[in-house]
């Protein structure tokens, strides 16, 4: 040992001193460690009694610390390039170490050969009870592997693979696994690249599972039919208490699946949904659940598709709900009509806390109306309204705050409301559910003496496919826009019969709020790119309409821009974000 310390050089030796005489734990990740001084840190941990160390490299020295250590518990690497060189070194010290509980390798540039190093140390190692990988590579392979370690291990119980690159095989393996682990109660595969294959496996899996208590697979591809599977698995899993498929393509029929478990699960707390493509129809089946529901406590759907009729049905559960004590309805289309029923649920319930309906198309009446019910409700804690349509009604809203000082209530950024009013209307589905009828029962017009001929229904099905495409198609960002901001952009849906796609009209609109200021090279930016990404054209149109409150509007048409006739089905047309840091809202806008 003394000739260890004569080699050291004055860094060496300070670093040697503060592991040495640290109690307890420490934190040398802004210490800018190379493996030289990690060796100093290294012959430190092996007379040190720290429970856990945080620090920067070294990986090849701390595992051979780690082969005599015997009181570290806690171990952070993150943010390291340890790589599959360090990860391996790693696995071979975990393999004998007995008193090690955590390891962080969060962002660690380690991939599947690492992870299966890893993998094999899981086998054998019977200490270790939390694993951090995320934002590494791991693959499939590495994800496989991974698996096969956890159908043997007994210890682990939390479990970090987000942002791994982990498709449907991995998850098919990770499923496996969890159908025979006995010990994991925390999964987190946020970020990856698993769609309805993997996450059916790991449906399929919960249904069998006794152990797991909180599943996050945020951020994935799973759609509707991964969804149903697991609304099966919530049917009889009896341990699930948290689930998060937010940031997915779940659209109706998957929320409706899910609602139909929510009627029978006694488990779940927390369900989250956000960032899916649920419409009105999810949210009316989710609201019905609710009615009978009595243990979820948080429920999340914000950056959805649903609009009064969805929020009418959720506010009429609220009324009997006893259990939900967070709700976020946040950026969906919920104007007026919906804020009054909700206004009218808060007046009898009494567990709500914090409700978040933020990016809704809320005017001076929803506002209002809320105001009304703050006067009498006495549990809500928190409300956001930032980014809707008020005028007058945040006066309304600031006087029910006086008088409740224990409410958090936020109403910025309002966007005029001239900005959903001055866009044609979307045409909705019972819009073509009216016309199909019409196409095919033969109903009489009013001006004509006999009735139409009824279509079969395959060819009104063919013209009613064929006109959904002709609609307009709206895309719209809302927030205060920076230089990462993503790419406001309309992809045109093919048509059945295929060639070009009819554009009359290309509408584009942009708020920035009642104290916004206008730019002075104010423009939209447009890009036209063809079905292989291609750009085909560019132009920057100005604003040809102004309105109260920074709202300006500008429509391209064919005649001006000629490559509206050219486009077809698998175009895309951007918008770049705009330069003005108080930009709080764009749309575009198809006809």
């Amino acid at each position: 040992m003394q000739a260890v310390m004569d080699d050291m050089n004055e860094l060496q030796r300070e670093l040697y001193d503060k592991v040495k005489n640290a109690t307890e734990g420490l934190d040398l990740n802004e210490e800018r460690i190379d493996d030289v001084e990690a060796q100093a840190i290294a012959e430190a941990l092996k007379v040190n009694t720290l429970t856990w160390l945080k620090l920067d490299l070294g990986a090849q020295a701390i595992a051979e610390a780690l082969k005599v250590n015997t009181t570290l518990t806690y171990l952070n690497l993150d943010g390291n390039q340890i790589g599959d060189a360090g990860a391996k070194v790693l696995a071979e010290a975990l393999k004998g170490h007995t008193t090690l509980t955590g390891l962080g390798l969060n962002k660690s540039q380690i991939g599947e050969v690492g992870a299966q190093a890893i993998g094999e140390a899981l086998k054998v190692n019977s200490t270790l009870t939390m694993l951090d990988l995320d934002a590494n590579q791991i693959g499939d392979a590495g994800a496989q592997a991974i698996a096969e370690a956890l159908k043997v291990n007994t210890t682990l119980t939390w479990l970090n693979l987000d942002g791994n690159q982990i498709g449907d095989a991995g998850a098919q393996a990770i499923a496996q696994a969890l159908k025979v682990n006995s010990t994991l109660k925390k999964l987190f595969l946020d970020a990856n690249q698993i769609g309805d294959a993997g996450a059916q496996a790991i449906g399929e899996a919960l249904k069998v599972n006794k152990r797991l208590i909180d599943l996050s697979l945020d951020g994935n591809q799973i759609g509707d039919a991964g969804a149903k599977v697991f609304g099966e698995a919530l049917k009889v899993n009896s341990t699930l208490t948290m689930l998060d498929l937010d940031a997915n393509q779940i659209g109706d029929a998957g929320a409706q699946a899910i609602a139909q478990a929510l009627k029978v699960n006694s488990t779940l707390k927390k369900l989250f949904l956000d960032a899916n493509q649920i419409g009105d129809a999810g949210a009316q089946a989710i609201g019905e659940a609710l009615k009978v529901n009595k243990r979820l406590i948080d429920l999340r759907l914000s950056e959805n598709h649903i609009g009064d009729a969805g929020a009418n049905t959720i506010a009429a559960a609220l009324k009997v709900n006893t259990t939900l004590t967070w709700l976020n309805l946040g950026e969906n289309q919920i104007g007026n009509v919906g804020a009054e029923a909700i206004a009218e649920a808060l007046k009898v319930n009494t567990t709500l806390t914090v409700l978040g309906l933020h990016t809704n198309e809320i005017g001076d009446d929803g506002a209002c109306a809320l105001a009304d019910a703050l006067e009498v409700n006495t549990t809500m804690t928190k409300l956001l309204l930032d980014r809707n349509c008020m005028t007058y009604g945040c006066s309304a809203l600031l006087d029910a705050r006086e008088d409740n000082c224990r409410l958090e209530l936020t109403f910025d950024d309002q966007i005029n409301p001239l900005a959903f009013f001055k866009l044609p209307r979307l045409v909705t589905a019972e819009d073509l559910q009216t016309v199909f009828l019409l196409l095919t029962s033969g109903l009489q017009l009013e001006d004509q003496s006999a009735s139409l001929p009824a279509l079969p229904a395959e060819i009104a099905a063919h013209i009613m496919d064929e006109a959904h495409y002709w609609q307009g198609v709206q895309h719209t960002k809302r927030s205060r826009f920076y230089d990462d901001s993503p790419v406001l952009k309309v992809t045109l849906p093919k048509r059945i019969s295929g060639g070009s796609v009819r554009v009359k009209s290309i509408h584009v609109a942009r708020g920035m709020g009642y104290q916004g200021c206008r730019p002075e090279d104010d423009y939209f930016d447009l890009i036209f790119r063809d079905e292989q990404g291609v750009i085909r054209y560019e132009c920057a149109i100005s604003p040809t309409e102004f309105y109260e409150g920074n709202l300006e509007c500008a429509t391209i048409r064919p005649e001006t821009t000629p490559i509206l006739r050219e486009m077809r089905g698998g175009w895309q047309v951007q918008v770049r974000p705009s330069e003005n840091g108080t930009v709080l809202f764009e749309t575009i806008y198809f006809e």
